[in-house]
């Protein structure tokens, strides 16, 4: 029986099977730290995202709440609500930037097309803009050219 371990670990050798299994496992034992080190890294990151995550998700169900009781719910759960947020507001310093960047996000695409702008006139003042920097660049090459003939 030793004679048939003997020879086959003769062969693994021979073929170099051997000294692979101890460099995987080298290798194995030196990886394994930097594996964990990044395991370690992407839990927390995702830890970090997920709060940020239910963070800004709780603001913009807090906003829908507020829209949602002014819209639809009987006057009194509607003053109760704001009352809440009135405290909250005038407690958390978190919270008043939360509701302040909340509002802002809300209202500016409502900003963005209001006052209104007349697209007829952006179209003119494009095309105008577009001209002129077209007569620019024929102005610089007719100078380049000239510049060439004199030398």
């Amino acid at each position: 029986m030793r004679i048939v371990v003997c020879l086959v670990l003769a062969l693994k050798i021979a073929r170099g099977e051997e000294r692979m299994s101890a460099f995987r496992q080298s290798l194995k034992v030196v990886v394994l730290p930097f594996r964990a080190a990044w395991f370690v890294a992407l839990s927390a990151n995702f830890i970090i995202v997920s709060a940020v995550g239910l963070f800004f998700a709780s603001f913009v169900a807090y906003g829908v709440t507020l829209v949602f009781s002014y819209a639809f719910l009987p006057t009194e759960w509607t003053q109760a609500l704001w009352q809440w947020a009135a405290d909250l507001y005038a407690h958390s310093s978190w919270f008043k930037a939360a509701t302040i960047t909340f509002f802002a996000l809300v209202f500016l695409p409502i900003l963005r097309f209001w006052p209104g702008r007349d697209p007829v006139a952006d179209a003119t003042r494009e095309r105008e803009m577009t001209r002129l920097n077209e007569d620019l660049i024929a102005a610089r090459q007719q100078e380049e050219l000239r510049a060439k003939l004199r030398v």
